[in-house]
């Protein structure tokens, strides 16, 4: 998270790895954002499906995450992720992952996702519901850990 803005960075090595930009963060959705590099594609020269799967649950567990402008975060879990492969992209593509919130409460929320190509053609879409952990806080703690919990770490707290 950045303490000047509010927006989180997308904080975890494999985002940077990949090159995923944060577009923008508000109320009940996010928008995340991937220049399609050489990297990033399966042996028949096509973006991995795996790249989708991850910019769709960075958007939806980002857009659950979201606890009010220039406030950090909730810590959030995916429990589930159905994702629907409907079409390629190919090296130089800039793609799209945008999700919105589609219901639920305070801890569950069922969140909807999809990816689209500069031109806005749909490649893949999903439907997660997502777990909120820990309710935000007003401000970060300063040198705390401001990250999001790993499914061991909740385990253990239980």
């Amino acid at each position: 998270m950045s303490a000047q803005d509010g927006k989180p960075e997308v904080p975890a090595p494999f985002n940077t790895l990949l090159g995923v930009r944060f577009i923008s963060w508000s109320e009940s959705n996010a928008e995340l954002q991937l220049t399609i590099t050489h990297d990033h594609l399966n042996g028949a020269f096509a973006v991995h499906g795996g790249v989708f799967a991850t910019m769709l649950d960075n958007a939806v567990t980002f857009c659950a995450a979201f606890a009010g402008e220039g406030r950090p975060g909730h810590r959030c879990l995916t429990l589930s992720l159905t994702t629907s492969f409907v079409g390629p992209a190919v090296e130089g593509d800039v793609l799209t992952a945008r999700a919105h919130i589609a219901g639920g409460g305070r801890k569950l929320v069922f969140v909807q996702g999809e990816i689209v190509n500069q031109d806005g053609r749909r490649l893949a879409h999903g439907d997660a519901v997502i777990k909120r952990v820990t309710p935000p806080s007003a401000q970060p703690e300063p040198g705390g850990d401001n990250r999001v919990a790993t499914t061991h770490e909740v385990r253990r707290k239980k």
